[in-house]
């Protein structure tokens, strides 16, 4: 135990002084702020982004500059897309990023932030895009799948029996061209788009500050890097392997403690007899891990089959990536359609992404937390976050009413 406390002594001391350095660093004017990462955190941000510089008749006012570099960049240039007739259609019929000139059409599936395929997503493009056109030959259509450096190419689920064999999609008599684009091509895309636009001061600060968030999201970022910490852990490896092998069942019971408080918290501030409310002890972190639940006493699914949509915060991929939101039980499959979901939300000021579909998880959600470790720091720090849980609660209840009364009554 001696050791214990000289380490965590000695460790925050070298803490303070590299907390110290990056205080002087950022008085100068260097940090890692970056707006891009404030204002959403899904891949729509990335994608109306992408779309806005891509598109000629943008506010940028650099009519196809953008696009001719981005399609140089992707190495595209023998596709054929005439970019001075270009249109470029954000979420047009489910499609992240859909460019035309009338003649040739680019697919852009944006998997920038690791999302799953959704079932027959690239097949549905690809067919709705023929449907529209219906004397369109199969070279007249392209398939950008968008990842980070290390992702993956499109599932067979998404695929729906299309194969990938050098550079094509390929199905029966159908052979689509397809191109696996990652970050490193949207980084050179934007460096050219800098070198272009130089002199125009707004412009560049707004894609370098993009150009920052794309690094960050492949750990490209330009961190301090932290030698004083890392000496400290090097000369104390023993130990701090020791403290590893707790670390994980330290954050597990600090979770517990924080939602079993959320959960006592709330009982005692709002109206009980309308929710139920429960935090899960969880003794392990997995893929979807439930911390705690609110759900209408009304619609809990005991008198309704099991069918019935409620207020949740769940873990996804581990530790990473804190939602919290509304999702369905495991009994709702496909039970509203998409219309019905949309007229519902749409009444909801409070739910401001308007795009999820009824055969989704998630009803509505949104991300607070990036990962575990900062939902505990600010519990430790602060516990402001119970008070934006009972806010979720009362400006969701109508919306669950309604979603709920919708799935009884199909």
């Amino acid at each position: 135990m001696t050791e214990y406390q000289k380490f965590f002594a000695e460790f925050e001391k070298v803490y303070k002084e590299y907390e110290n350095k990056v205080k002087e660093r950022r008085a100068r004017g260097i940090h890692d702020y970056n707006v891009f990462d404030v204002l959403e955190t899904k891949e729509v941000k990335h994608s109306k982004f992408i779309a806005s510089l891509l598109d000629p008749k943008g506010l940028h006012y650099q009519g196809d500059l953008f696009l001719r570099e981005f399609i140089n960049a992707c190495g595209i240039s023998d596709f054929g897309l005439d970019t001075s007739n270009a249109q470029v259609y954000r979420e047009y019929e489910n499609i992240d990023i859909y460019i035309t000139d009338g003649n040739k059409h680019i697919i852009i599936e944006n998997k920038i932030l690791y999302a799953d395929d959704q079932d027959k997503q690239i097949y549905r493009y690809i067919e709705t895009i023929k449907k529209e056109n219906s004397l369109l030959d199969n070279d007249g259509i392209l398939v950008l799948y968008l990842t980070p450096n290390d992702g993956k190419t499109p599932s067979q689920k998404s695929l729906n029996g299309f194969k990938i064999k050098d550079g094509f999609l390929e199905k029966g008599n159908d052979k689509i061209p397809y191109k696996h684009i990652i970050c490193n091509d949207i980084l050179k895309w934007l460096n050219e788009v800098k070198i272009e636009i130089v002199n125009l001061t707004d412009l560049n600060a707004i894609i370098t500050q993009y150009e920052k968030a794309v690094k960050n999201l492949i750990n490209k970022g330009e961190k301090m890097e932290n030698n004083l910490i890392i000496e400290q852990i090097k000369k104390n490896y023993k130990l701090c392997a020791a403290i590893h092998n707790n670390f994980e069942n330290a954050k597990i019971n600090l979770l517990n403690e924080l939602f079993s408080k959320v959960s006592e918290t709330l009982k005692e501030r709002i109206k009980t007899d309308d929710w139920e409310i429960e935090s899960h002890k969880i003794t392990k972190i997995t893929q979807y891990t439930t911390f705690f639940s609110a759900k209408l006493n009304e619609y809990n699914g005991k008198n309704h089959d099991g069918n019935y949509i409620y207020y949740c915060i769940e873990s996804r991929n581990g530790y990473n990536n804190i939602f919290f939101g509304l999702v369905r039980s495991n009994q709702v499959k496909n039970r509203l359609d998409n219309d019905c979901f949309q007229d519902i939300v749409k009444e909801s000021r409070y739910c401001t992404d308007k795009s999820w579909k009824s055969s989704d998880w998630w009803a509505w959600c949104y991300k607070k937390f990036s990962n575990a470790d900062d939902l505990i720091l600010d519990y430790l720090s602060n516990k402001e976050f119970i008070s934006e849980i009972r806010n979720d609660l009362e400006n969701l209840k109508d919306v669950l009413e309604k979603l709920n009364k919708k799935l009884i009554e199909q």
